[in-house]
């Protein structure tokens, strides 16, 4: 028996929704499989010469998937009842205002730290060569902040309704564009997250990346959800699990690119 993750995860959320994916398309294929007995056959004809002990099964696993998803909308409705307590509902002009102005504060910040960022040190250059291009290695500058982490957003512009956008102080890292703000001991495994954020800004660019991260994050009310965040943990579990097993961080999200996944 597996153990259970530990659901304050953000990978073990990832991986959550994905099994719930993969069990969503298995479930259509057996109603499509049931859909064509239903056509070919009458309930009565079904129950006079299907093979007892098929049938029976059939019918305990129908019942149990029934009573298991049924199960869930009712606390899938109050934890999105308790989310939706974090902040108001945003209506178009308060999405796009929040777009501009969390867009000139991660300039503003890219601009404040990069001052006093350093580069990448050899070692860890040389683990995340296998997976980044050497350009972007190249530019990347790290900040460690030792005593403080990052808090709020302050924004000042005509009292927002967006402030709860953005919580940094509980994030391990946080990039802006070509630079990574460290909260937390950084280490391998967080720097290749950061990373993997630096190169979604450098495909997608600062406006884009910003719009959809806000939008998802608005629509979803959970920044694992937000599915620019969602891929990094995934590519993050992947180097996690076996960094012998390569790939291209910039081919993955080109990928997500260009399937709309973002």
């Amino acid at each position: 028996m597996c153990a259970r993750q530990d659901l304050g995860d953000p990978v073990a959320l990832v991986q959550l929704n994905g099994d719930l994916r993969h069990a969503h398309s298995e479930l259509q294929s057996a109603q499509r499989a049931a859909q064509r007995l239903q056509a070919r056959f009458t309930v009565d004809e079904i129950a006079r010469h299907a093979e007892p002990e098929m049938l029976s099964t059939a019918q305990a696993t129908a019942t149990g998937l029934h009573q298991y998803f049924s199960s869930i909308p009712r606390l899938a409705q109050s934890s999105n009842s308790v989310r939706s307590m974090e902040g108001p509902e945003l209506d178009e002009n308060q999405v796009l205002d929040a777009i501009a102005d969390i867009s000139a504060y991660m300039c503003e910040q890219r601009e404040k730290y990069y001052a006093i960022g350093e580069p990448l040190e050899a070692q860890h250059t040389s683990i995340m060569a296998n997976f980044f291009s050497p350009s972007l290695l190249a530019r990347i500058r790290v900040v460690q902040l030792a005593k403080h982490g990052l808090g709020r957003i302050k924004i000042e512009r005509k009292a927002n309704s967006y402030h709860h956008l953005l919580e940094l102080t509980h994030m391990a890292s946080v990039t802006f564009e070509d630079v990574v703000v460290f909260n937390e001991e950084l280490t391998t495994r967080s720097l290749f997250h950061a990373l993997v954020h630096a190169v979604q800004f450098q495909l997608l660019g600062l406006p884009r990346y910003t719009e959809l991260f806000i939008r998802a994050f608005v629509a979803t009310r959970w920044r694992f959800n937000v599915p620019l965040e969602a891929h990094a943990f995934e590519l993050e579990s992947r180097f996690a699990a076996d960094r012998r097993q390569t790939f291209v961080v910039e081919n993955e999200v080109r990928l997500w690119i260009d399937r709309g996944r973002y």
